[in-house]
């Protein structure tokens, strides 16, 4: 079941990293709230209330994270278009305000770490789940953060309660500072107890609940975190601990990943996702709903009226838009790295979608319908790309992933929020490997993802092609170990499309040993592609690289500087 008992923390605390509020006369708590375990418990759920914020994964994290990369843009004349055409400030609210609930968190985490090691337990070894899991959310907020706003001249770093001025407004410590941090927390969160058991729990142990952190989730974020570091071997070890360890397999289908009825059956492919459900009576903005049905779907219905969110006409908002270019590259293998047959047309003729890659069909829109909010009658089908024909066409392409008919209002939708799924793991491994030269390796982690992706909704399709020349049925070329680390990148962006991970991929990646691959795309790639294929909306800028720290923060704390270009 769903941790649906998110209890918001509402202790009095100090909302540190400096915040753009004042300061309030401290309560201590060390007589106070933590008396038991019922106690403990209730401030972990609040610090896992800190994922499903509107200023976190509820709204800003897929509202914001799409306008800094490559492969989406907004449209309209205020935040999120804003951001992704580069006016936006430092004053920006969607692109500052993950600052001020991140290091909320972090200081109700701190609390739990100094207030519960001297609150009694009847059982030990929950109080060390409740303290591990601490470790792993403050690892897990600092992650975000170090990547959102560190990039130039880190962050601040505080690792005990705020209590008072003394130390509220804490300097910016180097990022290689802050990964010691995350490393040793996620470590902690992956350790064990005394007795030879898992601090926290594998998915399958009856002690699982949906939400909240496992063992294997410690182990999935310290792959990736190695990963952005450039420890290689560290990264393929820790991705072998989560492949070995039979918790977790693939669905036969892709697309049931997406489908909210198949949310239980996805557990067994998902390692960490932020848990949403359709919270009747709340206030849309603080309900424990997402937001993102609304948010990246066309602003029309199902060809037939079936609706697409809980919007009240069940529409999306259509400001969110995919670049064509994005698209194209799958849909006709521009590289010929076996996404398609790029001579067979599928633009009309729905037959012929066996000749591409699944993930095509059902990660991106090709029909809708429009509707009339006043009188309800449906009006024109429309076709966007990679679709054609139809009453009306878009050039542009539309995520699919998110729909949910019987989500309550625009932000009370039932989808979930991944961050980390069993793919990733391969795709770390196969990236890892091929940095350290072991290629036949890397083809076939890369290939356990295409493998499943084959099966497609049961008819097994011949495309993706694999990439290991040990297949049958492959691309028919060894790569380079620059065009491996290439193929990379576009799978992750095919395979994790709309899943908020393209940008942390651009600032992280290299395309070659000397180029940054933000920056092989924004000076390099996109410049070269036709302009019928870039809408300009999308704007790539060299301080499009780091997110801008809020301008509360720069005026009140001396040891932090702002990111370059704000």
């Amino acid at each position: 079941m769903k941790l649906y008992k998110y209890i918001l923390f509402l202790l009095p605390f100090f909302m540190v990293g400096c915040l753009d509020v004042e300061l309030q006369d401290r309560i201590e708590k060390e007589h106070g709230f933590y008396q038991n375990e019922e106690d403990a418990l209730e401030a972990i759920y609040g610090v896992y209330s800190t994922l499903t914020d509107y200023n976190y994964h509820k709204t800003n994290w897929p509202l914001i994270l799409p306008t800094y990369e490559d492969a989406m843009f907004s449209t309209g004349v205020s935040a999120p278009a804003t951001v992704s055409n580069n006016t936006h400030s430092s004053n920006s609210g969607p692109c500052t305000d993950f600052w001020k609930t991140l290091y909320t968190g972090i200081n109700n985490a701190n609390e739990i770490l100094a207030r519960v090691p001297n609150t009694e337990f009847t059982n030990l070894n929950e109080k060390n789940r409740i303290l591990a899991e601490a470790h792993f959310l403050r690892a897990l907020f600092y992650y975000d953060l170090v990547r959102l706003y560190g990039g130039a001249n880190g962050i601040p770093v505080i690792t005990s309660p705020v209590t008072g001025l003394e130390n509220a407004y804490n300097a910016q410590q180097p990022k290689e500072k802050v990964y010691e941090l995350i490393v040793s927390d996620f470590m902690y969160a992956a350790g064990k107890n005394e007795d030879g058991t898992m601090r926290l729990p594998m998915r399958k142990d009856a002690g699982f609940v949906l939400g909240r952190a496992t063992n294997g989730a410690a182990h999935a974020f310290l792959a990736e975190v190695y990963l952005t570091l450039g420890w290689w071997q560290e990264a393929v070890n820790e991705a072998d601990t989560v492949i070995n360890s039979n918790q977790y397999e693939f669905l036969d289908d892709y697309a049931k990943l997406w489908d909210v009825t198949f949310e239980t059956e996805a557990q067994k492919e998902l390692i960490f996702s932020v848990s949403f459900f359709r919270d009747n009576g709340a206030v849309t903005g603080s309900s424990l709903g997402s937001n993102i049905a609304q948010l990246y779907n066309p602003a029309a219905v199902m060809v037939g009226g079936g609706y697409l969110c809980g919007n009240p006409y069940g529409k999306g908002a259509g400001n969110f838009k995919v670049q064509k270019w994005f698209i194209q590259f799958y849909q006709d293998d521009t590289n010929n790295l076996g996404y398609s047959d790029p001579d067979i047309d599928a633009s009309s003729d729905e037959n012929n979608l066996i000749y591409k890659d699944y993930r095509i069909e059902t990660s991106f829109w090709r029909t809708f319908q429009q509707k009339n909010n006043t009188t309800g009658e449906l009006g024109s089908i429309v076709t966007c790309y990679p679709a054609a024909g139809g009453q009306k066409q878009e050039n542009w392409g539309y995520i699919k992933k998110f729909i949910d008919p019987q989500g309550v209002d625009n932000r009370t939708n039932e989808n979930d929020m991944p961050r980390l799924r069993l793919s990733d793991m391969y795709l770390i491994k196969a990236e890892a490997l091929n940095e350290l030269g072991e290629y036949q390796d890397a083809c076939k982690a890369i290939d356990k993802v295409r493998e499943r992706v084959r099966k497609a909704n049961g008819v097994e399709r011949s495309w993706p092609k694999y990439i290991s020349m040990e297949k049958d049925d492959n691309i028919g070329r060894v790569l380079t170990k620059q065009e491996f680390r290439w193929l990379v990148f576009m799978e992750r962006g095919l395979e994790f499309a709309g899943e908020q991970k393209r940008w942390f991929d651009l600032v992280r990646m290299k395309y070659d040993e000397n180029t940054l691959m933000y920056d092989y795309m924004k000076d390099s790639y996109i410049p070269a592609l036709s302009p019928a294929t870039v809408n300009k909306q999308g704007v790539m800028a060299e301080r499009k690289k780091y997110f801008p720290i809020p301008f509360n923060e720069i005026a009140r704390n001396d040891g932090v500087k702002q990111n370059p270009g704000y």
